[in-house]
């Protein structure tokens, strides 16, 4: 029996089965089951167990409807061109209840897609959402927590655009956006943009002029321009391995060098303008590219010390130590960054 992309298929040597979503090289197919993940395998070992169903326009109409209705799906007013972007942006949500930020999926582009995110932990996988996305509309994926940046390692996109449910008009897109904690709290990461009401922390996952997803060689063209993108992203890396050194920025953070007179302050007012000076000299640190911080809070009852020490550990993420003890004795703390 002839095999075609959406027929249902269930594998001859081994359990399980799944939808046939590509056709390889040398009679390989690429079989992906109901955990989203794709396995390729040889055609003479798997059987059809239901072919793929021409679609109806009342049922891709109706699929539409429960996106929208289910998933919050937002109309985007743009330009019906031939550029094709996809982007997935992070906007911060404030409210007390659900600190974090929400994540979004815009496409922009006349194709329609269906896409799989999944989040990477060091103890494995977790699913956050698979989805239908129309053309030129934007969807909110999911909430991702504090917690879960923090322990989070990496977030995966892959994407398929079809005209419809079995017609793949180009192979699987797969991008990665690394979680790196400390990024989510710099503000200047987070900018205005035409698809989101609020700033958002926005990652490019794809952008061309269009002409790959409609021409017959779409699968050659697009992996030559991945493998093109990916090579002058590892060419731009190594022309910059070179750096200059980094400079190092020292603080004192003891009162009488931060204020003219101490008199009338009471211990807890110390320590807030001694912690306000800290972290304004972290936001300048992380925004000027230094290499490292020395925090001059000297030994005295370690209030202070413990304080900045649990706030770089908590909040900001980074590398810390005793800064060197022939310098600073034991009343410094050097970060990197």
């Amino acid at each position: 029996m002839k095999i075609n992309i959406g027929d249902k298929v269930r594998f001859l040597n081994d359990v399980g089965g799944g939808i046939v979503v590509k056709f390889l090289k040398n009679n390989m197919v690429l079989v992906e089951n109901e955990d989203g993940f794709e396995y390729p395998i040889n055609s003479n070992e798997i059987i059809v167990v239901e072919k793929a169903k021409p679609p109806e326009p009342a049922q891709t109409n109706k699929v539409s409807d429960k996106v929208i209705e289910q998933k919050n799906e937002l109309k985007v007013k743009l330009k019906k061109d031939k550029l094709t972007n996809i982007i997935f942006g992070f906007v911060r949500n404030a409210e007390e209840q659900q600190d974090g930020f929400d994540c979004y999926l815009i496409n922009d582009s006349n194709f329609s897609l269906f896409y799989h995110v999944v989040l990477k932990f060091d103890s494995g996988l977790k699913k956050i959402d698979a989805e239908i996305l129309e053309p030129n509309t934007k969807i909110y994926v999911t909430h991702l927590s504090r917690d879960e940046i923090n322990s989070g390692k990496e977030l995966i996109i892959q994407i398929l655009f079809f005209d419809n449910p079995h017609q793949v008009l180009r192979p699987q897109i797969e991008r990665k956006i690394k979680i790196v904690p400390l990024n989510f709290f710099q503000e200047h990461l987070f900018i205005e943009n035409d698809f989101l009401d609020d700033k958002a922390y926005i990652f490019e996952l794809l952008r061309d002029d269009g002409s790959s997803l409609k021409s017959e060689k779409t699968a050659k063209d697009l992996e030559k321009m991945f493998l093109e993108k990916e090579s002058a992203e590892e060419d731009k890396s190594k022309r910059y391995s070179a750096r200059q050194e980094r400079k190092t920025i020292e603080v004192d953070l003891h009162i009488n060098e931060l204020v003219e007179s101490v008199v009338g302050m009471t211990n807890a007012e110390i320590l807030e303008q001694q912690m306000k000076v800290f972290h304004q000299t972290m936001t300048d640190a992380i925004m000027s590219n230094a290499g490292k911080v020395i925090f001059i809070h000297g030994i005295g009852n370690g209030t202070l010390k413990a304080t900045i020490r649990e706030s770089l550990a908590k909040q900001y993420k980074v590398i810390f130590e005793d800064a060197s003890f022939r310098e600073y004795g034991f009343g410094a703390t050097m970060v990197l960054l």
